[in-house]
């Protein structure tokens, strides 16, 4: 059974992530965890009276809203909700550690900082535990059969891209690994197709090298112009696709805005 965590600032852009993840995984031996995270606002003036849990109960009831859409669109659905005070990548974390969770999949562009491009969400890609999916908000429904990996010629493990190969497996999708290598000499790593091959036994795949300057645009354009329905990366802490994520790259790319992103941290075996 996988746990899949669904954080929800109450916009539009997060039930559509939410809806996004049911369709994905599908209902069957599955949960999901609705997770919001809310500040107790503080007054210096003591004269103002005390607004007691009035957060507390309003970020509840907001949640409970959220989980009876979600029911409606998909019958019985396993669906929990988490709501705290701590801050969200913190509660994400707490939640991997305890309940070993599977997939954390949020919309982008939404309410408060929820947005890519906001600190809140950049910071889950960055620092979350588990694997991430973010939804753009523009995202419109359609089968997810293949997913471009966004490889960047360092060595790839099974088991960190076991959640990959997991959701492939589960979609009968096709994995299309995409290296970019620099135009300036010396500056490419090139990949060892042999070792690719055995990480990649038993799963549908292809492979494309092609050359480019700006590694960044290049996979965008190469994302959003082929048959692909979300994008994969290897989310290494001092990597280069950590740029991905920088507010004013992801401004200027197009697959923040149309296309699910799947990011993978490097798992210590």
């Amino acid at each position: 059974m996988a746990t899949i965590l669904l954080p929800t600032d109450f916009s539009d852009a997060a039930l559509n992530a939410a809806k996004f993840a049911l369709d994905l995984f599908g209902t069957e031996g599955n949960k999901f965890i609705l997770v919001h995270t809310y500040l107790m606002p503080s007054y210096d003036n003591v004269l103002l009276p005390s607004i007691g849990d009035i957060p507390e109960r309003e970020a509840i009831n907001r949640t409970r809203r959220v989980e009876r859409i979600l029911r409606k669109f998909a019958k019985n659905v396993k669906l929990g909700r988490k709501v705290s005070r701590v801050s969200l990548v913190r509660l994400l974390n707490e939640l991997d550690e305890s309940k070993g969770v599977d997939m954390v999949v949020m919309g982008t562009q939404g309410e408060g900082n929820y947005g890519m491009v906001g600190k809140n969400a950049r910071s889950v890609v960055s620092d979350c535990t588990a694997p991430v999916i973010t939804v753009p908000a523009q995202w419109k429904a359609e089968p997810v059969e293949r997913i471009m990996l966004a490889y960047d010629g360092k060595e790839l493990d099974r088991f960190t891209l076991n959640p990959l190969l997991e959701l492939v497996d589960r979609r009968n999708a096709e994995i299309a690994i995409t290296h970019v290598r620099y135009t300036v000499p010396g500056l490419e790593l090139l990949p060892d197709r042999k070792k690719l091959e055995d990480v990649f036994t038993g799963v549908k795949h292809s492979f494309l090298t092609v050359q480019g300057n700006d590694v960044i645009k290049t996979i965008d354009e190469l994302a959003t112009q082929g048959r692909i329905q979300m994008v994969a990366v290897v989310h290494r802490q001092m990597g280069f696709w950590k740029r991905l994520f920088h507010g004013s790259t992801a401004k200027r790319m197009t697959l923040h805005t149309s296309l699910p992103m799947l990011v993978l941290p490097e798992r210590p075996r």
